[in-house]
């Protein structure tokens, strides 16, 4: 049975994306920088100008980033709020698949 959308139970599961979000943004952080360095430390070594080493290490960063960002979503997929869980439903009827 769907519930209807209420400000409580949108609060309750923005929180739950909110500080599982956070975690991922510390993960994402703490991983891209140990890959910038690898990638600044090899590149520089190999005589690559600043300006690339940059920008590849921004390039990897950001694929860090949105990789990780998934996470929190799917940790909350599934998942009892007492009341609800947050699940994805087949849509029914024509143009469904």
């Amino acid at each position: 049975m769907e519930l209807e959308v209420t400000w409580g139970r949108a609060v309750r599961v923005w929180w739950a994306y909110m500080w599982r979000n956070l975690l991922a943004i510390v993960a994402t952080i703490a991983a891209g920088g140990a890959a910038g360095f690898l990638i600044g430390f090899v590149m520089g070594a190999a005589g690559v100008p600043i300006r690339t080493i940059q920008v590849a290490s921004t390039v990897v960063g950001a694929i860090l980033g949105l990789a990780i960002s998934v996470v929190p979503v799917k940790l909350i997929l599934g998942r009892d709020f007492g009341e609800f869980r947050v699940v994805l439903l087949a849509k029914t009827g024509r143009g469904s698949t």
